[in-house]
This record gives C-alpha cells, structure tokens and sequence, in this order.
C-alpha cells in the first residue's frame, strides 16, 4: 500500500474504511497514530490516534485501479483497513517488515524507506513534483526534492541521453539547412 500511496507508516496504521472513496477513487488521509507518553499509564507508552502530522498533511490521494483491487479484496465490515476494530500497532508493521527484509536477504531498513522508494518511482516515471509533493503531504515542494527524491544513476543516464538527441536533433536540421543553402 505505501508503495502505491506515498503513506507514512502511522497514516496506514490509522486508516479506516471510511477513509476510501470507492465512487471517485481516492483516499483521504485524516488521522495517524503514533505511540505516545501518556503521564499515569503504567507502560509508559500508550497507542494514540491524532490529527495528521501538519494541515498539508490533511489530504486526498488518488488510488490507481491495482490498489483499488487489492483493497477490494481486503474489504471487510471492520472499522479500519489494516487493524480489525482499533488502529494497527505501527512497531508491529516495522517488525514484520524487518522480518521480511530479513528472509529475502536484503539490507536491514525502516518501513519509511518505502515512502522514499514511492517518491523517486514517481519522479523517475514522470509525476511532476508538485503532484507529488501533494500526495506525500508536503507543505512545499523542496522537501520532496531534498528529502525523498533519490534519483538513480540510470535515471540520470537516460535524461543526459535524452538530452543528447535532442541536441542531435537539432544539429541534425541545422546541417540539413546549411547544406540547403550551400546548395542554393
């Protein structure tokens, strides 16, 4: 779902059923839950659902069709999408998350590395970063450039190709007019 969305760990944790507009496809994202201190508690820490992280955060983000599918599939008549009838514990997703980076023999991250994954995919196929920013929940765009955009190698090999012919594009039409006009 993140990998689609863009969706902080504590936004996916958090959303309910309610939260999909299956007529205009889209998802609102309208609270988060975080672990908090809490005086007079004994555990010290208690699960909290809050309003998102800032007002940007407030947000509706489109959902493509593959995502629609899966969330079709999922769909049930509990409360939130991902925790039954209370919001989904976000240690525990870091857990199986880890765990699963772990049995695939891949490199030990944190579940927020999939909001960066979904950004750079974005940029690398095109979304203009305005969009972008946008559906992350940015107040401005130069957090999505200096935060979550990670350009590849091979994306920057296939821009300075691209750069490149063009530019033989256009020496290509201006040896074509010289030659027109050596010819005259």
């Amino acid at each position: 779902m993140c990998l689609f969305t863009g969706l902080r760990l504590g936004e996916l944790c958090a959303l309910k059923w309610s939260d999909v507009d299956w007529e205009n496809s889209t998802l609102t994202v309208n609270r988060t839950v975080q672990r908090l201190y809490v005086e007079g508690y004994k555990t010290l820490t208690v699960l909290k659902e809050t309003l998102p992280k800032s007002e940007c955060s407030r947000r509706e983000v489109p959902l493509s069709d593959a995502v629609l599918e899966i969330l079709e599939k999922l769909r049930n008549d509990r409360e939130y999408v991902f925790g039954e009838d209370r919001p989904l514990e976000p240690r525990t997703v870091q857990y199986h998350f880890k765990k699963i980076l772990k049995e695939a023999g891949m490199e030990d991250k944190n579940f927020h590395v999939l909001r960066h994954t979904f950004s750079t995919n974005c940029i690398e196929r095109g979304v203009d970063v305005k969009s972008l920013s946008e559906i992350l929940g940015h107040s401005d765009v130069q957090i999505t450039l200096n935060r979550y955009v990670h350009p590849s190698m091979d994306a920057k090999r296939r821009h300075m190709n691209n750069l490149s012919s063009f530019y033989g594009q256009i020496r290509g039409q201006k040896e074509r007019e010289f030659q027109e006009i050596s010819i005259k």
